[in-house]
């Protein structure tokens, strides 16, 4: 009986290098910038620009950090600022998991959280910025970064004044605020910007009535972590705000990890949008009022507001990217697309995306 051959120790190390070699292009191509949209934008001469996108704090791991999902939005976020720039910055709340911003991890927080995703839009003079700025290089312009908080932000007592005071010691163009705040961003845009647990809790939504009542406009958009919802507190907010007496557009959320569009009608009608999906994914969990679009999908949103022939609209994209590091082949894409006019009447440009990109 013939005796076996035996087999070279050299086959088994060949073997375990192309596996780590392979490993490592994978690495390396999922950490590379994304490719711009390849998409048309929306038809008209854009006036006006945000981009937003929440539920980014995910913390962040030992090995293989550009593998996270935060870093894979954060490249197309990026990718699509040098493409075509943005007036703003917004995070839709529950900036860092799980249960807020600790004193004793600030630095470590802002710059895994902040200064390595975001760099691009940072503005890195405040006092502190040298302690937490080596990951970052050149920004591609620094723009205003407005933050709210989610109910991770809250889970400890400290947190919701760290974000408030503590991180713009160390990022400069960093603004949150406790209380439902009025931006004027011109070209007639007002953002207001709250929080409805507080209000929820008070029973007093008078601060929130008030700032979009005093808003100038003509376009008001709302921004908040939670969606509308039939739960508490966003509910409660909802039913508030029926009362308000003046058009209210847009509303922008996180809070659910996806991305979705629902449209509300009746006598206070407006496009709400949710861009939850900055680092984690999910099913939905409450069903969106109105919901018209969902997708279970990292990404953010682009809210462009665009005069045509017609007259202006808030145009809102939702783009996507890849779900997973290894799909090296998948662009960032817009994966749905809508509209409102001034009265808060929405109108789908989805037909629109599709045959600009045949």
């Amino acid at each position: 009986m013939p005796s076996a051959v035996p087999r070279s120790p050299r086959v088994p190390l060949l073997l375990a290098g192309a596996a780590i070699a392979v490993l490592a292009l994978v690495v390396l191509l999922s950490a590379a910038s994304q490719a711009p949209l390849a998409i048309a934008d929306p038809e008209g001469r854009v006036l006006f620009s945000l981009l937003a996108l929440g539920d980014t704090g995910d913390p962040p791991r030992r090995f293989a950090r550009d593998l996270q999902q935060q870093m894979r939005v954060a490249r197309a976020l990026t990718a699509e600022a040098e493409r075509r720039p943005a007036d703003a910055l917004i995070l839709l709340g529950d900036n860092f998991y799980p249960d807020g911003l600790h004193e004793a991890e600030l630095e470590s927080r802002i710059r895994s959280n902040l200064v390595e995703p975001y760099c691009a839009f940072l503005d890195l003079s405040a006092p502190l910025s040298p302690q937490v700025a080596a990951p970052c290089e050149a920004p591609v312009r620094p723009i205003p970064l407005y933050a709210v908080l989610g109910n991770h932000d809250r889970e400890t007592p400290e947190s919701p004044r760290l974000e408030r005071e503590a991180v713009p010691r160390y990022v400069a163009n960093w603004h949150l605020s406790e209380e439902p705040e009025l931006v004027e961003m011109g070209e007639g845009v007002s953002l207001v910007l709250y929080d409805p647990r507080p209000l929820a809790k008070r029973g007093d939504f008078e601060p929130l009535l008030r700032a979009v009542r005093v808003a100038r406009g003509p376009w008001r958009i709302l921004v908040s972590h939670y969606p509308f919802t039939e739960r508490w507190p966003a509910a409660a907010a909802r039913r508030a705000l029926a009362g308000v007496g003046v058009p209210v557009q847009l509303h922008l959320a996180g809070h659910e990890h996806n991305l979705g569009i629902g449209v509300i009608e009746g006598a206070q009608p407006m496009l709400q949008v949710v861009a939850g999906s900055g680092s984690d994914l999910r099913y939905a969990r409450q069903h969106l009022e109105g919901r018209r679009f969902f997708a279970r999908l990292p990404g953010f949103a682009r809210v462009d507001l665009v005069e045509g022939p017609s007259g202006q609209r808030l145009v809102v994209s939702l783009v996507a990217t890849r779900e997973f590091s290894w799909q090296v082949w998948q662009p960032s894409r817009v994966v749905s697309r809508w509209s409102v006019d001034l009265e808060g009447r929405a109108t789908n440009e989805d037909g629109a995306l599709l045959r600009a990109s045949d």
